[in-house]
C-alpha cells in the first residue's frame, strides 16, 4: 500500500530535540564506551568467526556457536547471503554478496570437514550457494566494482574453496587474477612484520599460508586486527599461541550472534554524526555539556596521537578522521593545528586518505577542505585550500563521483558542495583575498552548478534519491540542496530546487519511524549501515532550511549570465525532442552551456586556427544542444565528456566547411595533392601506438619535396594536423587500448578521406536537379545509395569518427581495455555508430535539399535510385525521410543487444547522449538549414 504524501508536519523545536538526545547518546554509547557500535553486522565478517576453535582440558570446541546460527539464518531462498534486507524478487548479486557466499561456504564445508554433526544438513546448504554463486559470478561486472581489498580477498577465497574441492570459472576471472597478481607482486610478508603500522592488518584472512601470524602479533590495538573481526579470527586461529585478548575482542564485537565490521568506529561515529548535527542546528541546539565532554574525549585522543587519528584510538590514521576532528573540534572553541595533517596527507596535487592507497578520492579532500576552512585564519592554508579545492573539481569535471567508503555518489556530491560553498562564503567574506579568482570562475562556479542540477535531476518521483529509496541518500541530497541554495546561480532554479526540497521532506516524514535504523550504503569488505549517522543525516535534513541570497556582490558578478545566443536557445528549445524536459531542466542546460563556453571557444580557436573562420551563430548554441542530449533520453556523459563531444562536434564542423570552402578554392591545389597529404599525415605521425605514449604531441618529419614546397598544401598540412594532433595525443586516448586508438587512427583518416570524395563527387558528379529528366552517372561510375550511405557518407559527417573518439574518452579505463569486449560487443557498437551516421546524414540531407541545388553538392536524393521513375523533389525527400527512420530503428536494436549482453549502463547512457545529438539535429536541420553558405 502506497502511503499518501503529506506536508512535513514535524516541528522544528521537535527536531532540536531530537538532536540533543543524539548528542546525549553520542557521548553515552562513544565517548565513554569503546565497545558500543552503531554499525551492521553481515556475514563475512561472522563466517570467519565461526570457524575459531579451542582446546580447554584437551578437547575441542567451536568458540562462537552462535555465529554458526547467524549464518544459517540469514541464508536466503537463493542459496546465497547479502549483507542488507533484498527487495521482493531480487537475488543475491554482485560483490557484497559474492564475498558473504564465499566466506559462508568456506566456514559450513570447514565445519563438514571438521565435525560429522548435521553433514547431510550442511551439504544441502553449502550445494545451493555453490549454485547462487556461480551464478553472481557470471553476472558480475568486474571493471565497476569498488570494495576494500576485494582484488586480494576474492581470489585469496577462491584458493581455499579450491581446496575445499570447489572450482569457480567465469569471465571476469582473468581480470580478478591480472589484478591480483598486480598486487601481490607489490607484496613482501615483512610488511606486515614491520613495527609501522599498515592497512593491510586489516584483511590479514587473504594471507593466510603467505605469512607468519606469530610475527603479527604487535599490530594488534585492544585486542583487534585493525577493528576487524574476519582479520582478528584468521590471526587467532593461525597463531600458534593462543591469544586471550584477541578472544575478548570477539566477545565485545558479537551482536546477537553476527559482528560487525569495522568495530569499534567511535571516533568515526561521533565525528560524523556531530558534523551532520553543527551545519543544520544553532549552536545552542548543538553546545552542550555532553557536547563539550565529546569535545574532551576528541581533544584528548589527538594530542595523545600527535594530531592523527583513525576510526578508533589507536588504529592507524587515515584523513577523513583526522580532518573531522579537527574540525568538530574548531565548531566547539578549541581549534587545534592541522600541520600534522597537511604534512602526513598532503601530495602533489591532492591529499590523500592513507599515506599509501590505491584510489585516492574527493571526499577525503572535502573534507581536509572544510577542516582547514573551519580554522581561525584559513588563509594561512592557502596553498593547501586551493589544491585540495583544485582536487574536488578536477573529480567532478571527469565524472568521479565515487567516495571510498560511502556508496552512493549523493555522499561525495554533498560533501563538494559543502565544501566549495563554504569556500565561496569564507572568500566572500574577506579571509580568502588572494585565492586565484579564476578558479572561482571557471572550476567552482561550474562545479557548483553542476552539482545542482544533478542532484535535481537525480530524484525519483516519490521525492527519495538512490536507487533503493535510501533515507540517508535522500538525507544527503537535501543537504546538498539546502547548502546549493545560495549560490547565485541556483537563483535561475528556485522554483524546482524548493520543490523537490519539500518532495524529499515529505518522503523522509512519511518514514519517520525508520530514522533511527541503517542504510546500507557504506562499504568496506562488504556493505554495512551506520545506524547513529544515518539518523543525524536525516535530522539534519529535515532540520535545514533553503537560504537566501546574502552572498556579496563580487560573487554574484562571477556568476552573471550575459546569455549570448539565448533567443536561439529559446527557439531550438521549442522542437519535439524537448516535449518531455522539463523547463527547468532546459533552462539549467542553457545555463551550463554558457558555463562551458569560455573552455570550449578556447581548446576550438586553439586546435583548429583558421583566419578564414568566423564567430558561426551555432557556437553559442552548440554546448547547449550537447548538453541537453547528455541530460536528456537516457544520455549521459561526464562533464569533461561533455566538453570534448562538443568540441569535436564543432572540429568537425569546421573541417567540413574548410574543406568544402577553402581547399577547393585555393590556387593550384588539386583534390589529388589533399590526399597525398592525409596520406603523409598519417605515415608520419608516431608514437601513436602505445596507449601509454601520449606525453609528447605527434611528430612529422619535413619533407623537402615539390609538392609540400607550394604554400597552400602545406597551410592544408598544417591546418588538418592541429585536429590530428588534438585527437590522437588527447590524454585519455593515449591511454586507451590499442584496438580503440587504431580504430580512431583509420576513422579519422577515412573522414579526411571522405571530405575530399566528397569535394570530388559534388565536382563531377553530373546530375541535374530537375526531376523530370535527370541525368543518371553511368553504369562504370554507379555506387549504389546503400553502399555510398554506409561507407563515404558515414564518414564524411564525421559519426564514425566522433564515435570512436567518445568510444576511447568514454571507457575510462587505465588498464587498457577495449572499450568493448568480445566479437559481438565490437560488431554491435559499430553498427550502433554506421547507422547513426547514416541517419545524420538523411535528416542532413532533407533540411539542406534547396543550399545543396543551388551549391550544385551531392544530395541524397540525387542517387539513382530515388531518381527511378521520374519522382519529383517532394516524393524523393519523403522516401529518405522513412529510410532515416529506418536506420534509427536499426542504431536502437544495436543498442538493445548490447544492453543485453551486460554492457556497462555508463557506457550506453554515453552512446545514448551520442545518438541523442543525430535526433536533435535532425530536428534543427527540419525547421532550418543552419549550414554556411559557400561565397559565391
Amino acid at each position: 500500500m502506497t502511503l499518501p504524501i503529506q506536508a512535513s508536519s514535524i516541528s522544528s523545536g521537535e527536531l532540536d530535540q531530537r538532536a540533543r538526545k543524539l548528542i546525549r547518546r553520542l557521548h553515552a554509547d562513544f565517548a565513554r564506551n569503546n565497545h558500543k557500535t552503531s554499525i551492521t553486522t553481515f556475514t563475512y565478517n561472522t563466517a570467519w568467526v565461526s570457524m575459531i576453535r579451542k582446546t580447554e582440558n584437551g578437547v575441542q570446541r567451536w568458540l562462537f556457536p552462535e555465529a554458526l546460527d547467524f549464518m544459517l539464518e540469514r541464508q536466503l531462498p537463493d542459496g546465497g547471503w547479502q549483507s542488507f534486507p533484498l527487495l521482493p524478487g531480487e537475488l543475491t548479486s554482485g560483490i557484497d554478496g559474492i564475498v558473504n557466499t564465499m566466506a559462508a561456504i568456506v566456514a559450513l564445508k570447514t565445519r563438514i570437514a571438521a565435525s560429522s554433526d548435521d553433514e547431510q544438513t550442511l551439504a544441502a546448504r553449502v550445494s545451493r550457494a555453490v549454485t547462487a554463486l556461480r551464478r553472481m559470478f557470471e553476472s558480475w561486472d568486474f571493471n565497476s566494482t569498488d570494495m576494500v581489498a576485494f582484488e586480494v580477498i576474492v581470489p585469496a577465497h577462491l584458493e581455499m574453496l579450491e581446496q575445499h574441492g570447489l572450482t569457480f570459472q567465469f569471465d571476469a576471472r582473468a581480470l580478478l587474477m591480472k589484478s591480483y597478481q598486480q598486487r601481490m607482486e607489490k607484496f613482501r610478508p615483512e610488511f606486515l612484520y614491520r613495527k609501522e603500522p599498515t592497512s593491510l592488518v586489516y584483511c590479514l584472512e587473504a594471507f593466510v599460508g603467505k605469512v607468519d601470524f606469530d610475527r603479527v602479533a604487535h599490530h594488534k590495538v585492544a585486542g583487534s586486527m585493525f577493528t576487524s573481526p574476519s582479520s582478528t579470527a584468521a590471526y587467532l586461529m593461525n597463531s600458534s599461541q593462543w591469544d586471550d585478548e584477541a578472544e575478548l575482542y570477539l566477545r565485545n564485537a558479537i551482536v546477537d550472534g553476527g559482528f560487525p565490521d569495522p568495530y569499534p568506529t567511535n571516533i568515526f561515529e561521533i565525528t560524523w554524526a556531530m558534523k551532520a548535527l553543527m551545519e543544520a542546528f544553532s549552536r545552542g541546539t548543538v553546545i552542550s555539556h555532553e557536547a563539550q565532554q565529546i569535545g574532551d574525549f576528541l581533544e584528548s585522543t589527538f594530542h595523545s596521537q600527535n594530531g592523527l587519528v583513525g576510526w578508533t584510538p589507536g588504529v592507524l590514521d587515515e584523513s577523513d578522521d583526522t580532518s573531522s576532528v579537527i574540525y568538530v573540534l574548531n565548531y566547539l572553541g578549541r581549534p587545534p593545528s592541522p600541520n600534522a595533517m597537511i604534512l602526513r596527507y598532503e601530495s602533489s596535487d591532492k591529499f590523500r586518505c592513507f599515506a599509501m592507497e590505491r584510489n585516492p578520492s574527493s571526499g577525503a579532500n572535502a573534507h581536509i577542505l572544510k577542516a582547514l576552512l573551519s580554522a581561525q585564519k584559513p588563509k594561512l592554508y592557502l596553498d593547501q585550500i586551493v589544491k585540495a579545492a583544485t582536487y574536488i573539481c578536477n573529480c567532478w569535471w571527469k565524472g568521479d563521483t565515487s567516495d571510498k567508503w560511502n556508496m552512493t555518489p549523493h555522499y561525495s556530491m554533498m560533501l563538494s558542495a559543502q565544501s566549495l560553498m563554504m569556500l565561496v562564503e569564507k572568500w566572500d567574506q574577506g579571509f580568502l583575498e588572494n585565492f586565484p579568482k579564476v578558479l572561482l570562475a571557471e572550476k567552482i562556479r561550474t562545479v557548483l552548478f553542476g552539482l545542482l542540477v544533478d542532484t535535481l535531476q537525480a530524484q525519483n518521483h516519490d521525492g527519495s534519491w538512490g536507487p533503493r529509496q535510501s533515507r540517508e541518500t535522500t538525507a544527503y541530497a537535501i543537504i546538498t540542496l539546502t547548502t546549493l541554495s545560495n549560490f547565485p546561480l541556483s537563483y535561475y532554479l528556485m522554483s524546482q530546487l524548493q520543490s523537490s526540497v519539500i518532495q524529499g521532506k515529505k518522503f523522509l516524514q512519511n518514514r519517520i519511524h525508520e530514522w533511527a535504523e541503517p542504510d546500507f550504503i557504506w562499504r568496506g569488505k562488504a556493505i554495512y549501515g551506520v545506524a547513529v549517522i544515518s539518523e543525524a543525516y536525516t535530522i539534519s535534513a529535515m532540520s535545514m532550511i533553503m537560504q537566501s541570497l546574502t552572498l556579496g556582490k563580487d560573487v554574484v558578478a562571477l556568476c552573471s549570465i550575459e546569455e549570448p545566443g539565448m533567443k536561439r536557445v529559446q527557439q531550438i528549445s521549442t522542437l519535439p525532442f524537448f516535449c518531455d524536459m522539463p523547463d527547468w531542466l532546459v533552462r539549467a542546460c542553457t545555463i551550463e552551456g554558457y558555463l562551458y563556453l569560455p573552455n570550449f571557444n578556447q581548446i576550438r580557436t586553439k586546435t583548429f586556427s583558421r583566419r578564414d573562420i568566423k564567430q558561426h551563430r551555432q557556437w553559442n548554441v552548440l554546448p547547449f544542444c550537447a548538453i541537453a542530449c547528455s541530460r536528456s533520453k537516457g544520455g549521459l556523459y561526464a562533464p569533461m565528456a561533455k566538453l570534448d563531444f562538443m568540441i569535436f562536434c564543432a572540429l568537425t564542423y569546421e573541417v567540413d566547411h574548410y574543406m568544402e570552402a577553402t581547399i577547393t578554392s585555393l590556387e593550384g591545389v588539386k583534390l589529388e595533392d589533399v590526399r597525398q597529404v592525409v596520406h603523409e599525415i598519417f605515415d608520419e605521425v608516431t608514437d601513436l601506438v602505445s596507449p601509454n605514449s601520449g606525453q609528447n604531441s605527434p611528430k612529422f618529419t619535413e619533407n623537402k619535396g615539390a609538392l609540400l614546397r607550394i604554400q597552400n598544401l602545406e597551410g592544408i598540412k598544417s591546418t588538418l594536423q592541429g585536429m590530428t594532433s588534438y585527437v590522437l595525443n588527447h590524454p585519455r586516448v593515449t591511454s586507451a587500448s590499442e584496438y580503440d586508438q587504431a580504430v580512431l587512427r583509420k576513422e579519422l583518416k577515412s573522414y579526411f578521406m571522405a571530405q575530399i570524395t566528397s569535394n570530388s563527387e559534388s565536382s563531377s558528379l553530373a546530375l541535374r536537379h530537375e526531376a523530370a529528366a535527370p541525368n543518371l552517372p553511368t553504369p562504370k561510375t554507379l555506387q549504389t545509395y546503400h553502399e555510398w550511405v554506409h561507407t563515404t557518407s558515414a564518414s564524411h559527417l564525421g559519426g564514425l569518427v566522433t564515435f570512436a573518439f567518445m568510444a576511447c574518452l568514454n571507457n575510462c579505463n587505465e588498464d587498457g581495455l577495449d572499450s568493448f569486449s568480445g566479437a559481438e560487443a565490437k560488431y554491435y557498437a559499430h553498427d550502433f555508430s554506421l547507422h547513426v551516421a547514416s541517419y545524420g546524414r538523411m535528416t542532413n540531407d532533407i533540411g539542406s535539399v534547396e543550399r545543396d541545388r543551388q551549391e550544385s553538392n551531392l544530395n541524397s536524393v540525387d542517387f539513382l535510385e530515388f531518381c527511378i521513375g521520374g519522382c519529383d523533389l517532394e516524393a524523393r525527400t519523403q522516401q529518405l525521410q522513412r529510410l532515416a527512420e529506418f536506420e534509427k530503428e536499426a542504431y536502437g536494436r544495436a543498442l538493445e543487444r548490447l544492453r543485453a549482453l551486460g554492457t556497462e549502463e555508463r557506457k550506453i547512457m554515453g552512446m545514448r547522449a551520442f545518438s541523442n545529438m543525430a535526433e536533435l539535429y535532425a530536428e534543427i536541420y527540419a525547421m532550418e538549414d543552419i549550414t554556411p553558405r559557400l561565397a559565391k
